[in-house]
């Protein structure tokens, strides 16, 4: 009886068949005795038991789980609590319940999964606003220098870093720009690990830029996996007798503006990125970068010297170098790096940013000018605009 459980027409022709079959047995039979007429009381009643008959049959096998179904459809339209309808044919009735179960199936899995990301993007907001409290807003004051620093993160917790620090005697200020692999949560945590060390090993009296980044990578290095590393390069600006320091970490290069030749030397900061090996003691160092008033030092992240135009062609450190040698001769940190960003702007347009973006640019002023500072982290209205035909730093 397959044939009858998987249409309702096959149903309805079937039930109707069987009604003019019954009749037409009836009529014969009738006949055979002998009986040409029957009372219309008795033809008619036996007309309506059968149609109630059929009714019935209607009502059981296709109204009735119908009516199911219909309600819990009502109920999950208003809001109301719903239960799943077990099918009890295959028929169209059976093909609608189990189209509901699914259905309603689906729509809990996309509800469990909004509720789910709610949360996330709620925790993720926390977090981000926790690293942007990690970020500096103000710095220390560096007589001698005038700095501008920014920073835009591709995602909602950035792998960049940077911050500006005196050491324990107040005497030297260290400086450091620093890029975790990729970008996102693991990169952001890996950031901040890296700045707590280093605020550590500060207070604790560490002074000079290479002991900090040995004893930051032999804290860090045991505690990550060997696929996240840091790399980094900082500074340490020896206010008193206007001498700069660095120590690399596998970062980018230094690019030093020298306002005498109106060139820009481009400084490997060499170095092994912090996480890679367990110790770094003999390959850090520590070297001058020789400076005089009126010379520019711009660190970078490489967010920006691999950001891409819309044909795919790279920025590049070349790039880079010649905007700062076109720049650099400006009397302040904030004039070059505006420039520098305009250079960049004009290059990528609409760009779509995927990677982290930090750069700092330091101008050497003179012992006897006063130190100036300027700092900007990307905000929540950035974070949701990666995209602009005027790209900027977003702040």
């Amino acid at each position: 009886m397959q044939f009858l459980r998987d249409s309702l027409t096959k149903k309805a022709i079937f039930l109707f068949t069987t009604l003019m079959t019954a009749l037409v047995i009836v009529a014969v039979v009738l006949f055979r005795k002998g009986v040409v007429s029957v009372p219309v009381s008795v033809f008619a009643g036996t007309i309506l038991g059968v149609l109630i008959l059929l009714l019935l049959v209607f009502l059981l096998d296709v109204m009735s789980p119908l009516g199911r179904v219909a309600r819990e459809v009502r109920n999950l339209l208003g809001g109301k609590n719903y239960q799943r309808v077990p099918p009890t044919t295959i028929d169209e009735i059976g093909m609608f319940t189990h189209f509901f179960n699914e259905i309603t199936r689906d729509l809990e899995k996309i509800s469990y999964d909004v509720r789910e990301r709610r949360r996330m993007t709620s925790e993720l907001d926390i977090a981000a606003q926790i690293q942007r409290d990690v970020l500096p807003k103000t710095a220390p004051e560096s007589p001698g220098l005038d700095i501008v620093a920014k920073t835009r993160a591709a995602a909602e917790i950035g792998g960049d870093s940077f911050d500006f620090l005196k050491t324990a005697d107040g005497k030297q200020t260290i400086m450091y720009i620093g890029d975790v692999t990729g970008h996102g949560v693991p990169s952001g945590i890996i950031m901040m690990m890296v700045n707590t060390i280093i605020r550590s090993m500060l207070s604790m009296g560490v002074s000079s830029s290479k002991d900090l980044v040995v004893s930051t990578n032999a804290l860090l290095a045991p505690k990550i996996s060997s696929r996240l590393f840091m790399t980094m390069v900082m500074l340490r600006w020896d206010a008193e007798h206007q001498k700069m320091f660095y120590t690399g970490a596998g970062h980018e290069h230094i690019l030093v503006y020298r306002q005498k030749t109106e060139k820009v030397e481009a400084i490997r900061s060499g170095g092994i990125a912090l996480g890679m090996i367990p110790n770094n003691a003999m390959i850090a160092q520590e070297k001058e970068i020789p400076l005089e008033v009126g010379y520019a030092i711009c660190l970078y992240s490489d967010g920006l010297t691999e950001a891409k135009n819309k044909t795919g062609e790279m920025y590049t450190l070349e790039r880079m170098v010649q905007s700062l040698q076109k720049n650099g001769y400006y009397p302040s940190a904030e004039s070059i790096f505006d420039h520098v960003s305009k250079d960049f702007s004009a290059f990528v347009q609409e760009y779509v940013q995927i990677d982290d973006c930090t750069m700092i640019v330091i101008k050497l002023t003179g012992k006897d000018a006063g130190a100036k500072m300027k700092m900007a982290i990307n905000d929540e209205r950035t974070r949701t605009a990666t995209a602009s035909k005027i790209w900027d730093w977003g702040t």
